[in-house]
């Protein structure tokens, strides 16, 4: 094989492939007690009525936070005038010259009657490039988004502009075996999967999947072995690394507080790293203008505070048409080729690496139901870790969200249950007692779609446009104290 075909992994496979880049999850303020919604209580909208009873009981109160940064809007922003929802992406920029850790948050809306909901999130230096692109492009603030932020991911892990740190060229898979052999990768099954694949990175890790290898334990050792730029956190799994950078940084819903997050703990912003808040406007309240604004609480320097970091846990999106439904749209192939005409090859690769990470292909999800398919995905713990919240996203097909923990053994517990989804109503849920992860559990999270509620049901696949869909949960974790941690 010659260099090219050697090169199985690379940042680019993993940023673009892989890229989730705006997790669209709402950190919701403090949430009413866990269970499923009941009749007549409190604020029955509030997104903690979605949850199952068999959720872990989460946070029913937060700190006062205090107001150290205010971010804004630049200028007004008057909503569509043809749009029923309206999802508008700003720039905010906290002006960092230096790595600051994150205590608490809140978003304030500037006209609650029509701002449905707020998420904000990190993005690099690189991603602002773009942003500032989009910027206005179309002679109103911000850009038009659904989903997420809609800038392409970068290396997230790659160190920052004047770091001092130049590119490396990817390392050969042949270069790399010694490293991955060391490491526990079936090193004889990724070069059969490499060969058999003609060297195509997706279908590489398809191959190697499908043989009976760890996907997931594969990236954390190209990660391990510094192909992802800085292996500061080489011990964390590698799609973590890939986009825990901009897991979220907060989020406003109808009712939502200010969140302060779990005693001694934070979440980093980089230096030279922008905001991203994407608001969406519900127009048929009205399209008054709107400046929305965020208010931060910084740790104070030098604080020694233990980091949250974003746990992703995604699953493939194989959705056909319902049952009587017409169409060349109802093709598989047909949308695909459509995704990459709107949004480039990112459309084909995004499908490709959650479908290969997963490990699963097309067979997995032959005589699908278009009225209620299903997906799933193990991801395995890399390290021990405790689970002190958790979040869920899908777009409008959603019917149901589970995660769950060591499924189908004595010690299966369930993290998150929504039985009843609604896209409107989206919480990032903060436990009462950190769960406890170890190194070799089974995270599994599963996701049920609808097609009969799209107006034009058509064949959907992973993506962040308003008729794609997602499955795709969060954990925010934080190591596991030195006495918690395996020998």
């Amino acid at each position: 094989m010659n260099n090219s075909r050697n090169k199985v992994i690379s940042a680019t496979l993993l940023a673009a492939a892989l890229s989730l880049g705006a997790l669209a999850q709402l950190h919701n303020a403090p949430h009413s007690a866990h269970g499923a919604a009941t009749p007549g209580a409190a604020n029955p909208a509030h997104p903690s009525s979605q949850l199952g009873a068999d959720t872990p009981t989460v946070q029913t109160s937060a700190p006062e936070l205090r107001v150290d940064q205010t971010l804004a809007m630049r200028v007004p922003y008057t909503p569509s005038q043809t749009l029923t929802d309206d999802y508008r992406c700003f720039l905010l920029d906290p002006g960092l010259n230096e790595d600051r850790d994150l205590e608490g948050f809140e978003v304030i809306p500037g006209n609650p009657e029509t701002v449905h909901h707020v998420i904000v999130n990190q993005i690099t230096a690189e991603q602002a490039a773009e942003a500032r692109v989009k910027d206005g492009a179309d002679g109103r603030p911000g850009w038009s988004c659904f989903g997420g932020t809609g800038l392409r991911a970068g290396s997230l892990s790659a160190p920052a502009a004047g770091a001092g740190s130049a590119a490396r060229p990817a390392p050969t898979l042949q270069a790399l075996l010694p490293t991955l052999q060391a490491a526990g990768v079936d090193t004889g099954k990724l070069l059969r999967a490499s060969l058999g694949a003609g060297g195509d990175l997706m279908k590489t890790l398809a191959a190697y999947g499908q043989a009976g290898g760890d996907t997931a334990a594969l990236l954390a050792a190209l990660g391990d072995a510094g192909l992802f730029g800085s292996s500061q956190n080489s011990s964390q799994d590698a799609l973590g690394n890939a986009i825990g950078n901009v897991f979220g940084i907060g989020s406003w819903v109808p009712g939502a507080q200010a969140t302060v997050f779990p005693a001694g703990t934070g979440r980093r912003l980089a230096r030279g790293n922008l905001l991203v808040m994407q608001v969406h406007y519900n127009t048929l309240a009205g399209r008054d203008p709107d400046v929305t604004r965020m208010h931060l609480q910084y740790a104070p320097r030098g604080a020694a505070l233990t980091p949250l970091r974003g746990l992703s846990l995604v699953a493939p999106v194989e959705i056909p048409c319902p049952a009587g439904a017409q169409g060349d749209l109802c093709n598989r192939d047909a949308v695909i080729a459509r995704n990459v005409k709107e949004d480039g090859p990112r459309a084909t690769r995004l499908v490709q690496g959650v479908m290969a990470l997963c490990g699963k292909t097309l067979k997995d999800y032959a005589g699908q139901n278009g009225a209620a398919a299903r997906s799933s995905c193990d991801q395995r713990v890399r390290q021990d870790a405790q689970a002190v919240g958790v979040t869920f996203h899908m777009h409008t097909l959603g019917m149901s969200g589970v995660v769950t923990l060591n499924p189908g053994t004595p010690r299966e517990q369930v993290l998150l249950d929504i039985p009843d989804w609604d896209f409107h109503w989206q919480g990032n849920y903060w436990y009462e007692q950190p769960i406890s992860l170890k190194k070799g559990d089974v995270l599994r999270v599963e996701c049920t779609w609808n097609n009969t509620r799209s107006a034009s049901p058509r064949y959907v696949v992973w993506g962040e446009g308003t008729q794609d869909e997602m499955c795709l949960a969060g954990l925010t974790v934080m190591d596991a104290p030195p006495h918690h941690a395996q020998p």
